[in-house]
Parts: C-alpha cells; sequence; structure tokens
C-alpha cells in the first residue's frame, strides 16, 4: 500500500510512516479531532527533529570593582579578618555604622554580607525586647533608673 498523499510505502494501517498523513478513519473514535490532531502534530514533531545548535555558554557577571581587586564573591572571609571584624563590633557606635555599610553597602564577599545582615537582624530584636522590658517595669511603677543605680551601687 503506498501514501496517497507523498506515495512513500506504507506499513501501519492508520498513519503514513513518512508524512503522517491519516489513511482511515478510526470506527470507534470516543478521543475527538483534537486527540487526532496532537497525535499527526506528534508524528510530524518526530520526523522534523533537527540536532541542536552548540551556543557559547554565556559569562557569569562578576563585580567589577570585586575583580579589579582580586576578590570574588564566594570567597570566604578569613579566620584574621572575622577577628579584626569582631574587635571593630567591639567599639560603640561604629559598630552599627560598620554593620550598615557591610550589609547593605560595598562589601564584595556574600559570608560578609549575610553575617552584617543577621547581626543587625539580632541587634534589632535585642532593642525591641528591652523597649518592651522597660515599658513594663514603668507601668509596674518600677524606676528604671533607680534599679539600675541600685544593681550597679550593691544594695
Amino acid at each position: 500500500m503506498t501514501c496517497p498523499n507523498c506515495g512513500a510505502p506504507v506499513t501501519d494501517p492508520d498513519f503514513c510512516n513518512s508524512c503522517g498523513t491519516p489513511l482511515r478513519e478510526n470506527k470507534n473514535n470516543n478521543y475527538g479531532d483534537s486527540y487526532n490532531n496532537a497525535r499527526h502534530a506528534q508524528r510530524n514533531e518526530r520526523q522534523s527533529y533537527q540536532q541542536p545548535v552548540y551556543q557559547q555558554p554565556v559569562p557569569v557577571y562578576v563585580d567589577s570593582s570585586a575583580s579589579r581587586l582580586g576578590y570574588h564573591p564566594d570567597e570566604h572571609v578569613s579566620t584574621w579578618g572575622w577577628i579584626g571584624r569582631w574587635v571593630l563590633m567591639c567599639i560603640p557606635i561604629l559598630n552599627i555604622i560598620l554593620l550598615l555599610v557591610w550589609g547593605f553597602g560595598g562589601s564584595s564577599k556574600r559570608s560578609l554580607v549575610t553575617w552584617a545582615r543577621a547581626q543587625l537582624v539580632l541587634t534589632l530584636i535585642s532593642i525591641i525586647i528591652a523597649v518592651i522590658a522597660i515599658i513594663i517595669m514603668t507601668a509596674n511603677g518600677i524606676n528604671v533608673i533607680d534599679a539600675v543605680k541600685r544593681a550597679f551601687q550593691g544594695y
């Protein structure tokens, strides 16, 4: 048997092997035209498959200022770097400024950025807890300043 559409020899009685043309109507068709059209399109897709074309890989973007200085975003902070930062965190007011700079400013190391942001979150949480404690003590009639004086004077 040959296909009436393209003239190629046919082995499947329902569809042409080369062009995918349906050769006879299915008498017990419960699927409808959309199913048959999809099957026909799938057969045509299989036949018109082309080898994928090779494309050059896209280079990963690295911050130019960091690459000029020799830093890479995934590079970790050294042990001495953490020790130096810990000493700087002991200086009042400067610690908050440095956390803001490292967390949201120009740090090129991701580990330092996430650490600085975590420290800022923990600082905000501790400030909120302290304010709530002062409000509760004031509402209960405790003079916060006198309580702190008594604690440091030892009575």
